[in-house]
């Protein structure tokens, strides 16, 4: 993956990148899920996944997918609560929230497909799997 791939990810991730610019000129922010799916992509090519690996990888895959949209949704709805709204504080601690538990469940769940690979694969993605939600939780 390159380095350029990597710094959207965790630029999109940790909420300090540059919106996009919009075919009509507005600015959106790039979405997290896809670049989620660009990254798993990338990562599934890179580990050769077998199809003996495919009912592990799915579920992996599907559960970052998830997680990610997750706290994509939080943030979002943070964002676009009215700013005397009292409910904000609801949704800032839903964020936070989702930040917090994020990390663990997306790291338990590459250890769980990073048991399921070969010894080989498992020298190739290194640190790649183990520490993938960093790149992309921040």
């Amino acid at each position: 993956m390159t380095n350029l791939r990597l710094f959207r990810l965790r630029t999109v991730f940790d909420g300090s990148h540059p919106a996009a610019v919009s075919s009509t000129g507005g600015y959106v922010d790039p979405d997290p899920v896809v670049l989620a799916r660009e990254y798993l992509g990338q990562l599934e090519h890179d580990l050769g996944i077998t199809a003996d690996e495919r009912t592990q990888w799915t579920a992996f895959s599907r559960n970052v997918l998830v997680r990610i949209g997750r706290v994509s949704a939080a943030r979002q709805a943070a964002r676009n609560s009215a700013v005397s709204d009292p409910a904000r504080a609801d949704l800032k601690r839903e964020l936070i929230r989702q930040a917090i538990v994020t990390p663990g469940l997306l790291s338990q769940a590459a250890k769980d497909l990073y048991a399921a690979l070969t010894p080989e694969q498992q020298r190739q993605s290194g640190e790649k799997l183990l520490n993938f939600h960093r790149r992309l939780v921040g």
